[in-house]
């Protein structure tokens, strides 16, 4: 899986953080730090607003008795939602034995206290869809099942601490509503309610090779950063991780990986005030690869810097 080029994606992860701000701003109330989505028993608070959502499908199986169009678009799943009815096609319908995966870019899923994960599911019916979660896309862990009404998942009894998911595997596995124009589970969209924010910097752009000073251009783009965290207000946890890839020596890749991670916090600390017991600054070498190391792209995509930021939550 590829990462976006680091000075696009910051300026993409910017504009869809600045939205998130933004509705966030316009929908928060004293009681959500964010935005409420939904009403009534299914309302409920994300932190991080619009920047919750799935942003990528990654893949879409139909199965042997898919949905009709535009029904079986799976990009219809991503953002926020926007369901309207079932004749007007915001939304996909798995088909029944379809699954889908979709990819959070911006952000990423970790657990927290209570509610991890909520599926919109739409319709006059709730079909069972399989849930299962994955670090890498690869290796995935099932979560448990959406049944009835139900469409919040915590992910307390498979997640590890400090584990960070990216995708999310929907598997529609009701016999109820095969066929037709709707086939299956309903899904209008899908949001991490246990969310980090998610910057990611290629290490290219910010330091020269084997190096840990940044670059004169690396400052710009570390400086807008900064004022994204700045409007997330000063209750957030900031992480900072460096990463390399397999070449060289694993303690000279883990100083090296640290070193640029202190770096990096050292230009966003000097627009952001924030306690030190909210920072935690790591290197981690070539230990979390976000793609093969057996090539020169895959090994250029796993050097970079990852800030994460954990926002405020309701108490």
């Amino acid at each position: 899986m590829h990462l976006p080029m680091p000075s696009l994606r910051a300026l993409a992860t910017g504009a869809i953080l600045l939205f998130g701000l933004q509705a966030a701003a316009s929908g928060a109330q004293a009681d959500c730090p964010g935005k409420w989505y939904g009403a009534g028993k299914k309302r409920i608070c994300l932190p991080l607003g619009a920047a919750s959502f799935a942003d990528k499908v990654v893949s879409f199986t139909p199965g042997a008795k898919p949905s009709q169009a535009p029904f079986d678009n799976p990009a219809s799943a991503l953002g926020e939602p926007d369901y309207k009815s079932t004749n007007s096609p915001e939304f996909i319908s798995l088909g029944c034995d379809g699954t889908l995966v979709l990819e959070f870019v911006d952000n990423v899923l970790v657990d927290v206290d209570g509610m991890d994960l909520y599926v919109f599911e739409v319709g006059p019916f709730v079909e069972e869809t399989e849930l299962a979660i994955s670090t890498d896309g690869r290796t995935w862990r099932s979560v448990g099942r959406i049944e009835g009404a139900r469409a919040d998942v915590d992910i307390a009894g498979v997640a590890k601490p400090d584990e960070r998911f990216r995708f999310v595997r929907l598997s529609n596995v009701s016999k109820k509503g095969c066929g037709g124009k709707h086939s299956g589970a309903d899904i209008d969209a899908v949001a991490a309610v246990g969310a980090q924010l998610r910057l990611s910097f290629d290490a290219a752009v910010l330091f020269d090779v084997g190096q840990a000073d940044l670059k004169p251009q690396a400052q710009a783009e570390l400086g807008a950063a900064a004022a994204q965290l700045k409007a997330m207000g000063s209750a957030i946890r900031v992480t900072v991780e460096g990463h390399t890839d397999s070449t060289g020596s694993d303690a000279d890749n883990l100083r090296l990986s640290e070193a640029r991670a202190r770096a990096v916090w050292s230009r966003l600390s000097s627009d952001i005030d924030l306690p030190a017991s909210a920072v935690t600054i790591r290197g981690l070498g070539e230990s979390r690869p976000v793609a093969s190391n057996d090539t020169d792209e895959g090994r250029a995509l796993n050097r970079r810097v990852e800030v994460l930021v954990a926002p405020a939550r309701s108490r």
